[in-house]
C-alpha cells in the first residue's frame, strides 16, 4: 500500500533511561493511507536522509519493514542506478523459474509479489495489488 508522509518527528521516548550510544537515532513518521487513515511507525533517522524521505512524499514499506519511495514505471533504470543487489535479484528470479514460492514487496505499490502462474515454458510473477508483471521463460 502507498502512504503519504504527514509528519516526521524525532523519537524522544526512551523510557526512564537515555538512548544507548549504540542505538541509532530514531524518527517517528506519521503516515496517511489512501482511505485517510493515519498510523505511526519508527524508522532510523539516517535512513530517512539516505532515502530522501520528507513530509508530503509517497512511500511504501520494503521487505525489512522500513519506508522507501516507490519506483516509477521506469523501474529498470531505477533498479540499475539504485545499487540493487543483482545476485539476490537473480536468486529469487531463479526460484520463481523453478516454481518455488517467493515473497517480495512490490516496488511500485507495496503489494505482495509472488508467482502468479507457472505453466508450460513460462512463469509469470507479479503483484497482487497492481499491474506489475514479469514473464520469465523457463530454460
Amino acid at each position: 500500500m502507498i502512504y503519504t508522509v504527514d509528519k516526521i518527528e524525532e523519537d524522544l521516548d526512551y523510557g526512564c533511561e537515555e538512548r544507548d550510544e549504540n542505538q541509532p537515532v530514531m524518527a517517528v513518521v506519521t503516515l496517511v493511507s489512501p482511505d485517510g487513515g493515519s498510523q505511526k511507525c519508527k524508522m532510523p533517522d539516517h535512513l530517512l536522509y539516505e532515502r530522501n524521505i520528507s513530509s508530503g512524499d509517497t512511500v511504501i514499506f520494503d521487505e525489512d519493514h522500513f519506508l522507501r519511495k516507490p519506483l516509477s514505471r521506469n523501474w529498470t533504470q531505477e533498479c540499475s542506478g539504485s545499487g540493487t543487489n543483482l545476485s539476490d535479484f537473480s536468486a529469487w528470479m531463479q526460484d520463481a523459474r523453478e516454481g518455488k514460492p517467493i515473497h517480495k514487496i512490490c516496488p511500485f505499490c507495496g503489494g505482495k509479489v509472488g508467482v502468479l502462474s507457472n505453466e508450460g515454458q513460462q512463469t509469470v510473477i507479479g503483484c497482487d495489488s497492481c499491474d506489475m508483471r514479469i514473464t520469465l521463460d523457463i530454460k
